[in-house]
């Protein structure tokens, strides 16, 4: 049985991140942009900074454990300085932050960012990201030693391949990666970085199929029957390169091979995979609910989490108040057709302090890039509808 509705309270109550500890990591990244942005050694270079990665792509999970902790990436996006060596965007900001007083004792160095360590809730991790040569790049302080490397890297661009993802399957992956996020977290059976985790799934959602067979991803069970099933019976025997979807020829399992047990990763997809269609598959409820239990614990409860996700606080997956939706509020209906493809387009136009419509070398953006967030203060408009052929 599906329990489509079920899922999604269970998503809410056990699984998306609570909105107050949304709120406190958004107050905590502004104190840092308005930090960088004052800083002698940053203030004439700094351009923006880029929510990326799970906080970006609305896949940050609530920590499973109670001394787990989760994290959001940050772009810091500046200008490029030929003076500075790659290591020097990683090193200034280090010393920025640690010779700071309300900083100092929370900044760790790292290899591609500086952290910033709440202690017992979350960090944030803050990615020098600049234009070099014509091409977007973080960057590595380690290597070559002394000196550091430019890595190839678009984050803006692999939201927005997320974002495609989610309008081919009916709004569901992006709720299903956090599912499946939160069965690795749970059951703690296997292990596999986010980013490759999300480009796998990713990677198995076909437009052509999802225009032609809907009932894929008609609702948050079917879509996770559906990737776990393709994931499970397309991963080779061998560790695959997983290749970085926005284009810039970095693969991903270089870069994450030693974090990741592949075999054991295949062999627990296969597993929970079997598993998943047998729940998704069985006729008799209280047979169906103690196999998705034996997926995703005994937390879910159907016919019994309703009330309480009712309840719960304003999440990421919950419409907030006024919020509108072209299909619903707006009478636009709806209808994929595999032959053509037309999506409405949002670009943000600059920052709005009341006085003009700028922010330094603010750039135009398209919304998507930026996971579909609109800071405050920040004006947008939408281009008319644009057909894909």
């Amino acid at each position: 049985m599906t329990f489509a509705a079920d899922f999604e309270s269970f998503l809410v109550v056990s699984v998306n991140l609570n909105q107050s500890r949304l709120d406190v990591l958004q107050q905590k990244v502004d104190a840092i942009e308005s930090f960088v942005e004052s800083d002698a050694t940053f203030s004439d270079i700094f351009l923006d900074v880029i929510s990326a990665g799970s906080w970006a792509h609305r896949m940050i999970i609530k920590p499973v454990c109670s001394d787990d902790e989760f994290d959001a990436d940050i772009l810091l996006h500046v200008e490029e300085q030929g003076d500075w060596l790659p290591k020097d965007y990683i090193e200034k900001l280090y010393s920025s932050f640690h010779n700071s007083g309300v900083y100092s004792s929370i900044a760790q160095r790292k290899t591609r960012c500086v952290r910033i360590d709440y202690a017992g809730d979350f960090h944030v991790d803050v990615v020098p990201y600049l234009v070099h040569g014509g091409d977007r790049v973080i960057t590595n302080r380690l290597e070559p030693k002394d000196e550091g490397r430019f890595e190839a890297s678009d984050p803006e661009a692999f939201s927005e391949w997320i974002d495609e993802r989610q309008r081919m399957a009916n709004g569901t992956f992006i709720k299903t990666v956090r599912l499946i996020k939160y069965l690795r977290d749970h059951k703690n059976t296997f292990t596999c970085v986010s980013i490759i985790l999300t480009t796998l799934l990713g990677n198995e959602v076909n437009e052509i199929e999802a225009s032609s067979s809907p009932e894929l991803y008609a609702d948050v069970p079917s879509a996770l029957v559906t990737l776990l099933g393709k994931l499970a019976s397309r991963l080779p025997i061998g560790m695959p390169a997983v290749m970085d979807p926005a284009g810039t020829g970095e693969n991903f399992t270089d870069r994450y091979s030693d974090e990741w047990n592949y075999e054991n990763f295949r062999k627990c997809m296969i597993m929970y995979a079997d598993k998943a269609r047998k729940a998704y598959d069985e006729s008799d409820r209280e047979t169906a609910i103690t196999l998705w239990r034996e997926i995703f614990g005994d937390d879910f409860k159907p016919g019994a989490l309703e009330s309480v996700a009712k309840m719960a606080p304003l999440s990421t997956a919950v419409p907030a108040p006024k919020e509108e939706f072209i299909d619903r509020d707006r009478g636009f209906g709806i209808a994929p057709n595999p032959a053509a493809r037309v999506k409405i387009v949002a670009r943000c136009t600059g920052f709005n302090d009341g006085k003009s419509v700028r922010r330094h070398g603010f750039q135009r953006f398209n919304l998507a890039s930026r996971g579909n967030r609109v800071r405050p203060n920040i004006a947008a408009f939408v281009s008319m509808p644009r057909p894909t052929w």
